[in-house]
């Protein structure tokens, strides 16, 4: 009779420390997935503020460009009129032209250049935010896991 009882008294004992250790790894799952969610979403405010800064940066571009391109035109008009060359001449008309192209596309290129790259910068955020939850999602699954291994372990015979 003694080492029967000795043996009962193990099993609940054996039991309670094979829940607390499942709840334990459980709340392990939590906070290790939480911390991993909490990561990637401030990876993906970064990045949309990155993105907003981009968008503001191609504004500012695409003004100043144009501003620029509008006063370089200007000074042609002037070396022009200086010279006495004649406003409607096909060859100055083709120079002014040719230069107002240049320009125009070198503004294009560098404003969407700047804006393809927030838009790549607001692709990432979303894909942060994706992780954030999927990391939760993990960890939840990994805590279900937990408690139904400490279960399992109660329910199995000694």
């Amino acid at each position: 009779m003694g080492q029967g009882s000795k043996a009962s008294a193990a099993g609940p004992a054996a039991s309670g420390m094979s829940l607390a250790s499942a709840g334990l790894s459980a709340y392990g799952d939590y906070l290790s997935s939480s911390g991993e969610a909490a990561g990637e979403k401030f990876k993906a405010s970064l990045l949309e503020d990155a993105a907003v800064h981009g968008r503001l940066k191609a504004e500012q571009v695409n003004a100043q460009m144009a501003r620029n391109l509008t006063i370089t035109l200007g000074h042609v008009d002037a070396v022009r009129a200086a010279a006495h060359t004649d406003p409607t001449s096909p060859t100055g008309a083709a120079v002014r032209g040719e230069m107002e192209a240049q320009l125009g596309m070198k503004k294009e290129i560098t404003v969407e250049n700047i804006m393809q790259q927030a838009r790549m910068d607001e692709a990432q955020a979303a894909y942060e935010r994706s992780a954030a939850s999927n990391a939760l999602l993990a960890g939840d699954i990994a805590m279900g896991a937990d408690v139904a291994k400490g279960l399992s372990g109660l329910m199995m015979p000694a």
